[in-house]
């Protein structure tokens, strides 16, 4: 994988776990995780996002 998804400044609203087609996003402990075993950086959740709490990074 040359990139991966970061989460920053995420007000756990559960968009982002939701429209993910790989179940790579969950909501533990009040926190937004990304299981990166599963993410295939399709950016799905970063358009779905209502504070870019999403980011892709190089």
């Amino acid at each position: 994988m040359e990139g991966y998804i970061a989460v920053i400044g995420c007000n756990n609203c559960g968009k982002c776990d939701n429209v993910c087609p790989f179940g790579a996003l969950r909501i533990r402990d009040g926190k937004t995780t990304i299981d990166y075993d599963k993410c295939t950086v399709c950016m799905k959740c970063i358009g779905v996002c209502p504070v870019k709490a999403l980011v892709y990074v190089d």
